[in-house]
């Protein structure tokens, strides 16, 4: 694949430019397009692309490869905007954190062209945001869950796990579904968790003065919250059922620790606490196993 085009230049998709234009093994050209007259400066001169468009249908043309790094429910309108300028056999990719919803709408937009649609989800990211905050390794070490709809294209799925496998990530293919009940479970009920732990700890009173008494936990409880609340408005949307049932069970999990708490049992919240703590460290020993094993 000798031309990418990466359609959206904030966190992700700049990321994305500066890996691939730092890849030794990689000697094509990078297009990029963003809405912003600053932003398409900046990719410039941060050199996170070759060239940069203001229309997406211009950056899409002949492009070998596109990867669309905008908010989740932003992708099919972008995807329409560039009705005729696929290139036959083009690999079309994204960076979202949701996959069922969106490959229902992006491949009927997509037949006849000759274009295919395999969703990607890096398991990367920071609670910053924007081009400014991009980085070459956003990439390096993380898990990439590749969610095809179906097993008919096996070729784009390959070149697409070489693809992110060459920018230093493990890759693991699943379904679009199986890819948004994890997750529900993995990254977007903590991330409302977060947000639910700011706006509990933070609800009245000087916030400047009660800010001064949180201390390393509260800021690593709830680092994530700082992520773009439009960006999580539309995971949300999009993944709305897996993520309800995943709140339901957290919500009976309050309840328990509520009832323990009002009704002064320890005992209880002593067993409820180290069966907390135990949970932890087995997610965590598994994550780092399988990083060893290079499995995901």
């Amino acid at each position: 694949m000798n031309r990418m085009a990466i359609l959206g230049l904030g966190l992700m998709g700049g990321s994305l430019g500066l890996a691939l234009k730092n890849s030794k093994g990689f000697r094509g050209k990078v297009r990029g397009y963003a809405r912003r007259p600053g932003t398409r400066k900046l990719a410039m001169k941060l050199n996170a692309v070759d060239e940069v468009f203001e229309n997406p249908a211009k950056a899409v043309e002949d492009a070998d490869m596109v990867i669309l790094c905008v908010p989740i429910l932003t992708i099919p309108e972008l995807v329409k905007t560039c009705k005729g300028g696929w290139k036959r056999g083009c690999l079309v990719t994204d960076v979202g954190s949701t996959k069922a919803e969106l490959a229902e709408r992006i491949d009927p937009l997509l037949m006849g062209t000759g274009a295919v649609f395999v969703g990607s989800h890096p398991l990367a990211g920071s609670e910053q945001q924007g081009l400014a905050a991009a980085r070459a390794n956003l990439y390096e070490g993380a898990v990439v869950l590749v969610t095809p709809s179906d097993d008919k294209n096996g070729p784009a799925i390959e070149s697409l796990k070489k693809f992110w496998e060459n920018l230093g990530a493990t890759v693991k293919v699943m379904t679009p579904d199986e890819h948004d009940r994890i997750v529900a479970r993995t990254s977007h009920l903590p991330h409302i968790a977060a947000v639910l732990v700011s706006k509990t700890v933070g609800r009245d009173g000087d916030l400047r003065q009660i800010g001064t008494y949180c201390g390393p936990g509260f800021r690593d409880t709830t680092r994530i919250a700082e992520g773009s609340p439009e960006v999580w408005r539309d995971i949300v949307q999009s993944n709305r059922k897996c993520l309800a049932g995943e709140l339901a069970e957290f919500k009976s999990e309050l309840e328990r620790v509520s009832s323990m708490v009002e009704k002064g049992d320890f005992d209880q919240l002593l067993r409820f606490l180290e069966n907390g703590r135990s949970k932890r460290k087995q997610l965590v020993q598994g994550k780092r196993g399988d990083e060893q094993r290079g499995d995901v």
